[in-house]
């Protein structure tokens, strides 16, 4: 019966163990990024916070799909005037909204480029043409499904509640291999005078 209790005890410690870690693998690193990023926005307002030259953003629709689907994260890389071309998939700026469509068409009206976009599921291209410097970037790859995640790791309540969980559960691994020194050197300390008498 003993060895029972013992046994589902250090199931449960594997188990609590291997969330703590799997928090800190998937956690911290988005926290980084987060951040990161938050710092960007404060030194300079006016731009998109960027991640060496990498920027991301949510899909909120489906006007890329099947290419692209609701809640994937997209990666873009800004790029020469010279690096875009037809059929490249960029993310740009209009009336205050970010949209991430297909280039269908490319011309130069007096030496300016207007780029010529369109959502793969949408009939019609869109109303307004769009110019070398609303485009954020080109697109490079995206994350399928985990919109959701970083649009609820944005949210500053979750994010503060996540670092606080992050640092009790830092201090309660922490106070566990205390115990587990504390317990070792108890046992060290009797095997030494065990072996005296």
């Amino acid at each position: 019966m003993k060895n029972k209790m013992l046994e589902k005890h250090g199931d449960i410690k594997f188990a609590v163990n291997l969330l703590i870690y799997m928090l800190y693998i998937i956690i911290i690193p988005i926290i980084l990024y987060d951040m990161f990023l938050i710092i960007q926005t404060i030194i300079n307002p006016n731009s998109t916070p960027n991640f060496f030259g990498y920027k991301t953003f949510s899909i909120v629709s489906g006007s890329m799909e099947p290419t692209i689907n609701i809640n994937d994260i997209v990666i873009v890389k800004k790029a020469d005037r010279k690096e875009i071309q037809k059929d490249d998939i960029i993310t740009f700026t209009a009336q205050n909204e970010i949209i991430t469509h297909r280039i269908i068409n490319i011309k130069n009206e007096d030496g300016i480029l207007i780029y010529t976009t369109k959502g793969d599921s949408n009939e019609v291209t869109d109303i307004e043409n769009v110019e070398y410097n609303q485009i954020e970037g080109r697109y490079v790859t995206k994350i399928p499904k985990i919109g959701k995640l970083f649009s609820i790791l944005k949210n500053k309540s979750v994010f503060s509640l996540i670092l606080i969980l992050l640092i009790i559960c830092y201090i309660i691994q922490k106070k566990s291999l205390q115990r587990k020194e504390k317990r070792k050197e108890k046992r060290k300390k009797y095997e030494r005078e065990k072996g005296l008498q």
